[in-house]
């Protein structure tokens, strides 16, 4: 019953706010501008594929996972300090509750959180596709299954890696700052990695140790 409450209230808490309809609008309006024009790339260049191809939406949300990482370290450091930096941390453990329903209503509602603002990616994609400028022969029908595939691959499963890393150094260091070196340490893995794809024989290596999964996508 506790973990109900704490889930319930990271969720409004967030919903309530500005900094996630902000978040989502960035990402809406970043790939809408990559679908629908030339002159703006995100992650690779499209070429001659259809625009709303699985490839391009699979590729874009690839992309994505990468720039929302600072997004999920800030939804989940707030999380995971917030109670200790208001000093409210004193009030709400002399109540009888549970530890576990604690930390994991307060991790899974902000991860839950964490994950909105890649749907900008869908979102702007679908907008792009109504535009009238569009020339129709490098568009196709909208294919579902592309977007909840990409969440599915790239959204949920780094969300939940970036979120599970920050929130552990979050609460036992009560720092910011270590939350966000935390996060950079990914990232540093994540560039090794693509540099090492630069080299054939060093691709399944470098798909092996990519921990947001770009270097295994590129080379399938």
């Amino acid at each position: 019953m506790m973990f109900k409450e704490f889930f319930l209230f990271e969720l409004r808490y967030w919903l309530r706010g500005w900094m996630l309809y902000i978040f989502v609008a960035i990402m809406t309006l970043l790939f809408f501008a990559a679908a629908s024009s030339d002159q703006i790339q995100v992650g690779r260049a499209l070429g001659n594929t259809f625009r709303n191809a699985p490839y391009v939406i699979q590729s874009f949300y690839a992309t994505a996972s990468i720039l929302t990482i600072l997004m999920v370290t800030a939804f989940i450091d707030s999380a995971a300090s917030r109670d200790f930096a208001s000093k409210t941390s004193e009030i709400i453990f002399s109540k009888p509750i549970s530890k576990a329903s604690y930390v994991h209503g307060r991790f899974l509602g902000a991860f839950l959180i964490s994950m909105l603002p890649c749907l900008g990616v869908s979102l702007g994609v679908i907008l792009a596709g109504f535009m009238p400028w569009n020339d129709p022969v490098q568009w196709r029908s909208i294919d579902w299954a592309a977007h909840w595939k990409s969440i599915a691959v790239f959204v949920i499963p780094n969300s939940f890696l970036l979120g599970a890393i920050v929130f552990v150094i979050s609460v036992l260091t009560r720092s910011t700052l270590y939350s966000f070196m935390g996060t950079l340490s990914v990232l540093v893995v994540y560039i090794i990695a693509s540099t090492y794809l630069e080299d054939m024989e060093n691709q399944n290596l470098a798909s092996l140790i990519d921990p947001l999964g770009f270097g295994a996508f590129s080379v399938v």
